[in-house]
């Protein structure tokens, strides 16, 4: 009985010691296993083609050995002149698959390479962006001719977190008005009055049968 006993624990013990170091080993970056697969890597910014902004309704896409395309969000549709948003409630292009940590990822506006600008204007201009898991970057596209929308492309509307209506609920508590407030002094000045009274009363009739048992009765004279 002991020895089985002693037998559970160590395999107790071991599955929990594997456990642990699978858990260290997933807390890296790059993946543990070839085809492990990835957080995805979101982007937004804006689009430029042919020195205009890129319509809204053309495809932007990004693709590197590794990245899983045709999902949502990968071929994203661009809006006028933009594509995602910094608002989390906007869809933004998703980089995902089994792609490592720091592999360059190509982008595509209406099926043409473009070159990448991360940071916001006044960066440097680039061929491509290393992918980052789980990271959420501003990297703005541009080509060098023009782009036409997808035939039937309808663009619906935005939901954003302006104009997501938030539903308040407020107590409603009276506020007496001064007209109200005079009329409570005055009843309860009433009542002050009232209570005075009663109870002077109330002192008058204690002293009454003490005054009569003091004074003697007249005996009437015998005949």
């Amino acid at each position: 009985m002991k020895l089985s006993v002693l037998l559970v624990g160590f395999l107790v013990v071991a599955l929990a010691g594997a456990g642990i170091v699978s858990a260290e080993t997933g807390s890296d970056s790059p993946p543990a296993f070839p085809g492990q697969p990835q957080l995805p890597h979101s982007f937004y910014g804006t689009l430029e083609a042919a020195g205009n902004p890129v319509p809204a309704g053309v495809p932007i896409e990004a693709t590197a050995e590794g990245v899983v395309t045709g999902l949502a969000g990968n071929p994203l549709y661009s809006r006028e002149g933009r594509y995602g948003s910094v608002d989390p409630l906007i869809p933004r292009l998703e980089v995902q698959g089994t792609l490592a940590t720091g592999t360059d990822i190509a982008f595509f506006i209406g099926g043409i390479r473009a070159e990448v600008q991360a940071g916001g204007p006044g960066g440097a201009w680039t061929s491509s962006y290393p992918f980052k898991p789980g990271e959420v970057t501003e990297l703005n596209l541009r080509i060098a001719q023009a782009v036409t929308p997808v035939p039937g492309y309808v663009e619906l509307p935005e939901m954003t977190l302006a104009a997501t209506p938030v539903v308040t609920t407020t107590s409603q508590v009276v506020n007496p008005s001064t007209d109200m407030m005079i009329v409570l002094i005055g009843v309860l000045v009433v009542l002050g009055i009232v209570a005075y009274y009663l109870g002077r009363r109330a002192d008058k009739k204690k002293a009454s049968p003490e005054q009569d048992s003091g004074t003697p009765k007249e005996e009437k004279p015998e005949e």
